[in-house]
């Protein structure tokens, strides 16, 4: 039988019943003192959880308790401190800079993007399917230049 004397007493909770959030998940392997003999008991991942390790212990807790209605017997109210994991969500904002295409508005402008269109040709970075797009234009670009060019 559990003295009474030993058990430690209970402790109010500090947060009201109206601002309780939702108990977190229970960890597997979880385990509860029992009430009366003080085993190791262990806690279900749904449903209640456990008081006793056995019906026999339930059964002398509920005698000890119908003794102390009489006013036979004290008896202790013992709390058990059950952990839970608490799963958190945090939400990062990301702001990215994206260069915004302008169309060049000199002439160094217009080399400093041809000159960066032959190092990607070069390096490989402009891909071989969009060649059938950019050699027309090309080759429109050199008959403007030699037409200019004669005309001078």
């Amino acid at each position: 039988m559990r003295n009474p004397e030993s058990a430690e007493p209970a402790e109010a909770s500090a947060t009201p019943a109206t601002t309780r959030a939702r108990p977190a998940p229970r960890v597997p392997g979880q385990v509860v003192e029992c009430g009366w003999c003080g085993a190791e008991v262990a806690v279900p991942a749904r449903g209640r959880v456990p008081k006793w390790c056995s019906g026999t212990c339930r059964h002398r807790a509920w005698e000890q308790a119908r003794a102390a209605a009489s006013g036979r017997a004290a008896v202790t109210v013992v709390d058990r401190v059950v952990e839970t994991v608490r799963t958190e969500t945090v939400v990062q904002h990301h702001r990215t800079t994206v260069p915004v295409a302008v169309h060049p508005a000199s002439a160094h402008e217009w080399a400093r993007l041809l000159e960066e269109l032959a190092v990607g040709l070069d390096t490989g970075r402009v891909y071989n399917r969009d060649l059938p797009v950019l050699i027309p234009a090309a080759n429109a670009l050199i008959d403007a230049l030699e037409r200019r060019i004669q005309r001078r």
